[in-house]
């Protein structure tokens, strides 16, 4: 992510996280709606170690948690419709 994508926008942070809320499951993953549950799987990972808090400065830690929780929902949903349990 570039800083500067976020900084333009009108409302900084929050727009960013209202635009994630509006998307698809597999939108806030980056990924097709034919991805398998495996594919599914590896860019939750790899969107989840971007972004979780731990691994952000307290600047972005808030923000950071919002995102992680957004992604927890779409691979809980995408597991749902994959017939997983979560």
């Amino acid at each position: 992510m570039k800083w500067t994508e976020i900084d333009t926008k009108p409302n900084g942070y929050k727009s960013e996280l209202e635009l994630m809320k509006s998307q698809t499951p597999h939108q806030r993953l980056g990924i097709e709606t034919t991805a398998t549950l495996l594919e599914a799987k590896k860019a939750y990972k790899d969107k989840v170690r971007l972004y979780h808090p731990d691994r952000t400065d307290g600047f972005m830690s808030q923000y950071s948690s919002e995102v992680v929780k957004l992604l927890n929902d779409a691979i809980k949903r995408i597991k749902k419709a994959h017939g997983k349990k979560s």
